[in-house]
């Protein structure tokens, strides 16, 4: 059998099916109970297949809550930059292609608002998480740096890899505040001070 970080990588599609469900039932499960309120046989159970079943797929329910925030990174981040490679080529001005990206960001962080929650508590008391996190942190970080050094001679900046960290967290947080934590200034409001400042900064 093939595994990776406790968790079985199926090659027929009938089982890879199977696991995508068992995941969608994880990530609705998570995000009502928590990862200490949820567990494998209760997961097991709201996806309809034996509890063994699921132990075919991840070695424990800690091995499903990383596979979720797997799944989520390439979802938001990988189409992220697809969204603005894409926008690129259509010939988007690049002041255009970053309100854009910043607004799909914030999107993302709409979907499955609670489980973003809970990775953000997860990240404090588990180590797997933090340690997910951080590698996370620094493969956004390397796709971001590609996106933008193409264009390096067309912003303002001089040092694009502290650019590249500063663009990133300053979207991060805002994207926790405003979408996660109801900021009493309000998304809307939130997002266009970030656009405005963040063009302002690179152009």
């Amino acid at each position: 059998m093939n595994w990776k970080n406790g968790e079985y990588q199926p090659k027929q599609k009938r089982a890879d099916e199977k696991k995508r469900h068992i995941l969608d039932t994880a990530l609705e499960l998570f995000s009502a109970h928590g990862f200490h309120g949820t567990t494998a046989k209760a997961i097991a159970s709201e996806a309809g297949v034996a509890t063994g079943s699921f132990y075919r797929y991840f070695r424990d329910k800690k091995a499903a809550f990383m596979a979720v925030c797997l799944r989520m990174e390439e979802e938001l981040g990988g189409r992220m930059f697809e969204f603005g490679w894409q926008m690129r080529q259509e010939k988007h001005s690049e002041q255009e292609i970053l309100a854009s990206m910043i607004r799909f960001a914030v999107t993302g962080h709409h979907r499955n608002k609670a489980f973003h929650r809970e990775v953000l508590a997860m990240q404090i008391l588990d180590p797997d998480v933090a340690a997910w996190t951080r590698a996370r942190e620094k493969r956004l970080l390397g796709a971001l740096l590609r996106f933008l050094e193409p264009m390096r001679s067309s912003y303002r900046v001089q040092d694009l890899e502290a650019a590249v960290e500063l663009i990133y967290y300053a979207i991060e947080e805002v994207c926790h505040r405003a979408v996660l934590f109801d900021s009493p200034v309000g998304e809307e409001r939130l997002v266009k001070a970030l656009q405005e400042m963040l063009t302002g900064y690179l152009f």
